[in-house]
């Protein structure tokens, strides 16, 4: 089966991470220490160009944003996208006072941001969004909420590697801002979870113990990765020349395509059930028609075999 529909790096990392992997298996029977944690925070300080204090790491994206619902959702409103992949979200369910979805519509996906404000809120947003690959959010805007003292702001920069656009530069300014950053996607670590928050004064406030939960393999395999940051970029590069040859393939084919800041696509088709279809050719992407609009797929970008292997697949279905 080829899956297209996680957002994963289809390349290995490098046989120096997958060794600093196994050496974290060494003391299974103990802890991670607080220096172990201490190092990779130093290690991800240092990458990011900001103090390794603002640094929290978790096991993944969705268990800071559930840690972060938890502590930060009573008595306000959560606002995000919708479509949104955060499924940490519906924890808020049991605590927010509402949970409130702007729609973002095609072609252009604007932001209503007056909607955004309403009373004291948590606000999640992603730059790039997924699924449109795009970076919707507006400095000018972003600062006008941050000035709110009622707003929380929470922005997942997953990624960043592939998009070079951040908001980093606001968080010693703004104590209501928070960056999650994962080494899921561009640094191939999808099997081992490893996420980070970069947060500002009043979500370190209530977050900064949490860092043990993070395993030692992954941790010595974060380490190891950044250290060997250049082999991940090189792969960001493979990744965005398919993208791009992808999407001139596929625009051809007749789908519409939208442009993308990140490693997958959008795409907007009429051929039915293309999603059910391919899975049958033990290709799968993901249909957003389920929580989103109708005709529109979400497709990972692979390697080049399995690139070419979707577009032969949808050339048999086009017959």
């Amino acid at each position: 089966m080829i899956d297209l529909s996680s957002n994963e790096n289809p390349y290995k990392p490098t046989e120096k991470v997958m060794d600093a992997a196994i050496k974290g298996l060494e003391n299974l029977n103990r802890y991670v220490s607080k220096e172990e944690v201490d190092m990779l925070k130093k290690t991800l300080g240092e990458y990011n160009d900001i103090s390794s204090e603002r640094i929290v790491v978790g096991p993944g994206t969705d268990a800071l944003f559930k840690e972060i619902v938890y502590n930060f959702s009573k008595n306000r409103n959560i606002m995000t996208f919708n479509p949104s992949f955060m499924s940490s979200i519906d924890v808020a369910k049991y605590n927010a006072k509402k949970i409130i979805k702007v729609q973002l519509a095609p072609p252009d996906f604007e932001i209503a941001w007056e909607s955004l404000v309403n009373g004291p809120s948590l606000i999640i947003l992603d730059y790039p969004n997924n699924p449109t690959g795009k970076c919707l959010i507006e400095r000018d805007d972003l600062i006008k909420l941050l000035k709110n003292k009622d707003c929380l702001v929470l922005i997942d920069e997953a990624y960043y590697e592939f998009s070079r656009n951040t908001f980093i530069d606001l968080i010693d300014e703004y104590p209501n801002l928070a960056i999650s950053r994962t080494l899921d996607k561009a640094y191939s670590l999808a099997g081992l979870r490893i996420s980070y928050l970069i947060a500002g004064d009043v979500f370190l406030s209530r977050l900064g113990r949490y860092d043990s939960a993070i395993s030692r393999s992954a941790c010595y395999a974060a380490i190891a990765a950044i250290e060997d940051k250049e082999h991940a970029f090189d792969h960001v590069k493979m990744i965005i020349a398919e993208r791009d040859r992808l999407s001139k393939e596929l625009t051809e084919l007749g789908f519409e395509v939208y442009d993308s800041q990140t490693n997958f696509l959008l795409i907007k088709t009429s051929i039915d059930q293309l999603a059910s279809r391919l899975k049958k050719e033990n290709i799968m992407i993901s249909d957003l028609s389920r929580n989103w609009l109708n005709g529109y797929h979400r497709i990972s970008i692979g390697n080049h075999e399995e690139n070419d292997s979707l577009i032969n697949a949808i050339k048999i279905l086009l017959i």
